[in-house]
Parts: structure tokens; C-alpha cells; sequence
């Protein structure tokens, strides 16, 4: 999930390109940085085709979710088409360069090309609003409906993406709680869908996982995130808190195009990627409950922005619907998913007024 990142990784990008203007906030741990920039919008707007129904493809079991219940997370291997995973991989490289579709900012953006330290593990949120081909898969009703199975939701709708690319030597992502991130939420709940784009393993940084830690408290939000040594030891005092041994991580290492679904609660992190030539690229599907709203609790320093004031609805410009019993989603995603606007779809006219 989204953190700030210190600038000391080269958040401060001194390039401008001529586009469309966009000001976002850099926030260090100690003081945040206003840094306006430019965008320049990507040429091949509408590049990306029609979903395909064998693009994603999810088949989850009473033992699945069985074994969601009991350890917080389960693996499904081969989700995604080949082809898909290619086009996903492609988008990476264009992203970082601030080479967006849309002409949009992602929420959030770590790592500057030729300004950011190499050993930095890259990391954006929201990059379906910047990118169509991000938007296919997190947009997906596939992934929403197997989420559901194993929530017991009536309707889930998307909270935030979140990509990770660990390119040979970068660093960890210290252990954390999802939830704690969207514990401005009223329920604070989610499940993500971790899917990775790379064949994984330990030693190229591969997420790891605390089996059984979703059943203690939910904790604050972490201290530290990237690049921290020790990234095992905010679980270490979450188990030690809870007054249980703290587990094992146990690392998951499955074929490109593969996902895991864990709980919000359920603690995770990665290790460096200590390898000499394989990338680890990811992306994070966080989902919400049809049912969530704002809370008064504080908090949510990037997404109370799209609060309307006065309301504690989620406005679903920001927080679409992906999927409900009922077969609602939200009205504008099938044309966004084309050429990149949200267009409302107004009711019909009455026979009178036609």
C-alpha cells in the first residue's frame, strides 16, 4: 500500500515536459515538498483493445476459501493470458517515464528515472487513472466476483492499485497491515489481489506472507516502508503485542500471470531483490465493500481528497463499483476502459419529453 517515501530518493523531478499541468504532493517522513510538474500525455491513447474474457480467468473453491479463512491468503496460479502479461510488463517502463494515456497523474509516484537512487524499490498507486492497460486488469469483474467469495460481500468496489517493480539489487518493503491504510473507512475493510507479472522467488523479492497474523489487532500505520533493513520487524511486534510467536514468513514463489488474494489484516512484506538480472514486477488490487464510507476518524492523507464535503459517500468517479449480486457496476467503466473518459450514463428521457 501507498506510503511517502523520503526524498531522498529523488522524488524532486527538476524535468519539465510540455502537457497537461498537474500538482501533486511529495511527502517526505519529516516535512512534505509541493513540487508542481508537467505530464506529458501518451500519443497512443486508446491503444488498448477490449477486454478479453480469457484475459483473467478465476476459478475459486469451497477449499479455497476454506484456506482464505484459516491462513488469510491463497494463491491461484495462471490467471492472466500471455498476451495480457505482456502487455501489462510493457506498460511499466512507460509509466515511470511519465508517459501516461490519460494525460492523468497516478495518486502516488516513487522513483524518478535518472534522478531516484537504483536500489529503490519503484512503486506507484492508482496508475489505472494514468494507464488503460492497468485499468483493464484492476477494473476487473473477474478479480472483483472471486473477491467476493471469499468476503461474503453483496458488492465490491476498487480502494487503490498499487504497482511494484524490484529490479535486480533493490531493497525491501518492511511488513504491514493493508488495512491500516484505509483505516479512515467505515468498516475498515479490504482484501487485496496481488497478481505479478514475473515468475517469483526469495531471492528476487518475491511478497511474503504471516499465515494466521489476520486474526490480530489492526495496527497504525508504519514508521518506515521502503528500504528498511530489518523489514521483518513491525510483524516480530505485532505477534509480540498479540502475545503469539510470530510466524515464519513464507515467501510466495509462483509462474508470471499468477495472483494471491490475502485479507487486509494479514501481515506482509518482501525481501530484497538480491538477484543480478530478474526483475519483480506486481501490481495490488485493493478492494473495499460496496457498503464503505468516510469515517470521522482522521486519517487517509491522499484519498480524503475525493471526499465530498459534507457526505461520507465514496463518489464512484474515484471508487467505482466493479461488482454486486445485483450485476451493477459503475456506468462509465466500459467506455473509460476505450479511450480513457468518464462519461455518466444519463437515464432515458421520458416518452413525453423525446
Amino acid at each position: 500500500m501507498a506510503v511517502p517515501e523520503s526524498t531522498r530518493n529523488g522524488n524532486c523531478d527538476k524535468r519539465l515536459k510540455i502537457g497537461v499541468a498537474c500538482v501533486i504532493l511529495v511527502a517526505d517522513f519529516i516535512q512534505p515538498w509541493l513540487i508542481i510538474l508537467m505530464v506529458e500525455p501518451h500519443p497512443s491513447i486508446g491503444h488498448s483493445p477490449a477486454m478479453n474474457s480469457a484475459d483473467i480467468q478465476i476459478v475459486i473453491t469451497e477449499s479455497d476459501r476454506e484456506l482464505f479463512h484459516s491462513q488469510g491468503f491463497i494463491v491461484k496460479t495462471r490467471i492472466l493470458s500471455s498476451s495480457f502479461i505482456d502487455a501489462l510488463r510493457a506498460r511499466f517502463p512507460l509509466l515511470f517515464a511519465g508517459r501516461f494515456d490519460t494525460g492523468v497523474y497516478p495518486d502516488e509516484w516513487y522513483w524518478r528515472e535518472e534522478l531516484s537512487l537504483p536500489d529503490v524499490t519503484r512503486h506507484m498507486a492508482n496508475a489505472w487513472k494514468a494507464d488503460l492497460t492497468v485499468a483493464r486488469l484492476v477494473l476487473s469483474e473477474e478479480i472483483a466476483r472471486a473477491a467476493a467469495a471469499f468476503t461474503g460481500w453483496d458488492g465490491v468496489r476498487l480502494g487503490q492499485d498499487t504497482l511494484w517493480w524490484k529490479p535486480p539489487q533493490t531493497k525491501p518493503i518492511a511488513f504491514h497491515q493493508d488495512t491500516s491504510f484505509m483505516n479512515f473507512l467505515d468498516p475498515p475493510q479490504t482484501i487485496t489481489c496481488w497478481v505479478t507479472l514475473d515468475d517469483t522467488s526469495s531471492e528476487a523479492g518475491t511478497i511474503q506472507y504471516a499465515a494466521g497474523s489476520h486474526r490480530w489487532p489492526l495496527t497504525e500505520l508504519p514508521k518506515t516502508f521502503h528500504a528498511v533493513e530489518d523489514y521483518c520487524a513491525p510483524m516480530r511486534e505485532a505477534a509480540k503485542a498479540a502475545g503469539v510467536a510470530p510466524p515464519d514468513p513464507i515467501p510466495i514463489e509462483i509462474p508470471a500471470g499468477s495472483c494471491a488474494f490475502h485479507a487486509g489484516e494479514l501481515w506482509h512484506g518482501s525481501g530484497a531483490n538480491v538477484t543480478s538480472e530478474r526483475m519483480r514486477r506486481g501490481i495490488g488490487i485493493h478492494l473495499l465493500p460496496a457498503s464503505a464510507r468516510f469515517s470521522d476518524r482522521p486519517g487517509g492523507y491522499i484519498y480524503r481528497r475525493y471526499q465530498r464535503t459534507g457526505s461520507p459517500e465514496l463518489d464512484e468517479s474515484f471508487f467505482p463499483m466493479i461488482w454486486s449480486k445485483e450485476g451493477r457496476r459503475t456506468d462509465w467503466i466500459a467506455g473509460y476502459l476505450q479511450d480513457g473518459v468518464r462519461r455518466r450514463r444519463l437515464p432515458p428521457l421520458p416518452d413525453a419529453e423525446r
